[in-house]
């Protein structure tokens, strides 16, 4: 599909979702558009909860494929919460079907913060992961995000474990010295090579956290010589 093709399809979906919103008929545009978000790595939030929606009122039109594009789309959008709307929408004896199952335990495993897991279990969609443009980009963005508040320093060989990379800390310091990674702030540690120096944040760090004030130490004291005062009488 042309650029000119995308961008037709898209503006059609939007006018569709605009007017006919609820009508079972302007799926097959729906389902187009969001193959077409699967091959150019394009995200349209409002568009796919829509098709979510028209298989929740008529489940005779229920597409398995389009269902598991959709999640998928969802898991690379996260923090956002997508994934469990649509989880919602789905009937229950669906959601056993494979491989909804597996999807909704890699949303977990990244929600937990178990990537190194995250990345065994992916394994088992290698096919679907090949067929989602930039799935595993997406993927490695969010697990930045979460790095980033959460380390101030990290082992290069754990970074790499993290994200997946083939060629372990070399594949690591190469990432982190990458002309995208750099706008990071990340740089190797100049004491200690195999290590990765991660910006101080109000969440990585406890720089942003300061002492009470007289004013908060006198409000605790005031309320346990309150607490006395009732306890005496």
């Amino acid at each position: 599909m042309s650029g000119v093709e995308g961008f037709e399809l898209e503006q059609e979906v939007t006018g569709l979702l605009q007017t006919r919103r609820y009508d079972p008929e302007i799926l097959p545009r729906l389902e187009a558009y969001v193959a077409q978000q699967v091959a150019l790595n394009k995200y349209d939030s409002d568009a796919n909860m829509a098709v979510m929606k028209l298989y929740q009122f008529y489940p005779e039109r229920y597409h398995q494929r389009t269902v598991v594009h959709i999640l998928a789309k969802s898991l690379m959008a996260l923090p956002a919460t997508d994934f469990l709307c649509a989880m919602y929408m789905i009937a229950l004896p669906r959601q056993t079907e494979h491989p909804l199952p597996l999807l909704s335990e890699l949303v977990r495993l990244l929600e937990t913060g178990m990537f190194h897991e995250f990345w065994a279990r992916a394994a088992e969609v290698k096919t679907l992961r090949s067929e989602v443009t930039g799935f595993d980009g997406e993927v490695r963005n969010f697990m930045i995000s979460v790095i980033a508040r959460t380390f101030s320093r990290i082992e290069l060989t754990d970074l790499a474990k993290m994200l997946n990379l083939e060629g372990g800390a070399n594949a690591a310091k190469d990432f982190v010295c990458g002309p995208e990674e750099s706008s990071y702030g990340w740089r190797i540690d100049p004491e200690s090579s195999s290590c990765v120096l991660i910006p101080p944040t109000e969440f990585n760090s406890a720089a942003g956290t300061s002492a009470p004030t007289n004013r908060e130490r006198l409000s605790f004291r005031s309320i346990v010589a309150s607490r006395s005062l009732f306890n005496s009488t």
